[in-house]
């Protein structure tokens, strides 16, 4: 019995034969990760030739986009904010 992950993938037969040479060629030991992959550069590969729109005043996605670019990319440092809260909390009561 094989182990790993089990993909039952509904496709064109001519897609899933292609799938299959991509997975002979690339020795993949299953559909799942040979479709894994070949999705995953597909993406890369759609984000790398897409550009950004402009986003103007006005348009109905302006709010949305300036509040994505606020957020911070970086994780939050939960440790530094904790202490200086309680430091804070502790000026405050004290």
């Amino acid at each position: 019995m094989r182990e790993g992950p089990f993909l039952n993938i509904k496709a064109p037969k001519a897609l899933l034969e292609r799938l299959d040479d991509y997975r002979f060629a690339t020795r993949k030991p299953s559909r799942a990760e040979a479709a894994r992959e070949l999705l995953d550069r597909a993406l890369k590969a759609f984000f790398d030739i897409s550009q950004p729109e402009p986003v103007r005043p006005g348009d109905p996605d302006y709010a949305l986009v300036r509040a994505r670019r606020r957020q911070p990319t970086e994780p939050f440092p939960i440790r530094e904010i904790e202490a200086r809260l309680a430091r804070l909390k502790k000026a405050q009561a004290g």
